[in-house]
């Protein structure tokens, strides 16, 4: 199978090394607007499958130039492309799966709204399928062993293993920052009895337990996609929420107004205070991140959970799915700290070419069914935990 990966940074190069890996994959272009950076990424791979092309994923002609021949797309650029690069891959023919959506409130319902356009075309989006976010799917495996489902959680944690050797760090985030800035912008949702209610940002702070390694982590409200869709996949429930270690450099620079994209007057210059935070933060590096694996002790564990509470057979059931993650170890078994993004995004993108996902239309992560996804994922060495509590009726 030919696949094309548009977006070649952190998370498109762990995804194209990926894809070098798994031997039904023939053909791989990595397409990026910046061919420097894809040839860096296409020189390191060093495999015959991979071929690169300069894309800008704004244009129609060069999206569709890069997809020729293609049996599925893998978005891991920006998502202010998703829907561009999802009516490329219509007019193209190929399966499409994202990593993320731009403004869930607003992109989600646009992204959903091709589905008749791609079920007609007998084709499939999976979108938002990738790190945390697969974390829907065992949502869903825990709903469909339930008669109902009242509340879902979701919460993501992180902590490194040792604290930061410098004082005053500064920051820089290990994926794209933009995104990693504008995540936070947008005041959080929660679900609750069919509505959909807006909180403040940074609201919902508490001390998580998650499981060891992680343990006890500061989680808080963030606007992430499950929040959106999980109500409309999944029936009946009443309350969803999500919440993730807040990154508080990024929240301060928020406050100062440096993610805003409105030029202010400057000793005479407009300048736009987004562009310039981002032209001054230094850019993501994997090779960075894999020099700390290899010469000093640092770590970083995480913990990507949900708790699924409802009732079955009249007992009230709850299910905590989870999986903790030592980046070290990701990368010492997979070649890659990003292999929980990677891996499902190929797993994804492959079962779509092999017809072993039956769905046809727009889909997020808990649309797929789960027994077969699951176990991909575990033939490549990615797995979850469970426990099932009942509650005690004396």
């Amino acid at each position: 199978m030919r696949i094309c990966v548009i977006g070649t940074g952190v998370q498109g190069s762990a995804i194209a090394l990926t894809l070098t890996k798994t031997p039904e994959v023939s053909e791989i272009v990595c397409a990026d607007i910046n061919l420097d950076r894809v040839k860096r990424v296409v020189d390191k791979l060093g495999s015959d499958k991979v071929s690169m092309q300069r894309v800008d994923a704004g244009n129609m002609d060069d999206l569709l130039r890069a997809l020729k021949g293609a049996d599925a797309v893998i978005n891991a650029t920006l998502p202010r492309y998703n829907l561009n690069i999802m009516n490329a891959a219509l007019k193209s023919g190929a399966h499409y799966v994202d990593l993320a959506s731009d403004m869930p409130e607003d992109t989600i319902p646009k992204q959903l709204g091709l589905s008749d356009k791609f079920r007609d075309a007998e084709l499939t989006a999976v979108v938002y399928q990738g790190g945390p976010f697969v974390m829907n799917v065992l949502v869903r495996y825990a709903a469909d062993r339930l008669d109902s489902v009242d509340e879902i959680h979701l919460r993501f944690g992180w902590r490194p293993t040792i604290e930061e050797e410098e004082f005053i760090p500064t920051w820089s985030p290990v994926w794209c920052p933009e995104i990693a800035l504008l995540e936070w912008t947008t005041p959080p949702a929660v679900y609750k009895n069919g509505k959909f209610k807006k909180v403040p940002m940074f609201s919902g702070v508490e001390e998580y337990l998650f499981p060891e390694p992680v343990g006890p982590v500061t989680v808080c409200f963030i606007d992430y996609e499950p929040v959106w869709t999980l109500p409309r996949f999944i029936k009946g429930v009443k309350y969803v929420d999500c919440k993730l270690s807040p990154d508080r450099m990024a929240g301060a620079l928020i406050k100062m107004g440096f993610a805003s994209d409105k030029p202010i007057e400057v000793k005479g210059a407009k300048v736009a205070p987004i562009g310039v935070l981002l032209a001054l933060v230094p850019p993501p590096s994997e090779k960075e991140m894999i020099k700390e694996f290899e010469t000093s002790e640092i770590d970083w564990f995480g913990c990507l959970l949900a708790e699924v509470k409802g009732e079955k057979a009249g007992e009230k059931i709850t299910h905590t799915l989870y999986k903790t993650i030592s980046y070290r170890e990701t990368f010492k078994k997979f070649g890659t700290p990003w292999a929980e993004v990677a891996v499902p995004a190929v797993v994804t993108a492959t079962m779509l070419v092999k017809g072993e996902t039956k769905v046809r239309g727009v889909i997020p992560p808990e649309g797929l069914e789960p027994e077969p996804f699951l176990a991909k994922l575990a033939e490549r060495g990615v797995t979850f935990q469970e426990r099932v509590a009942k509650e005690i009726r004396t």
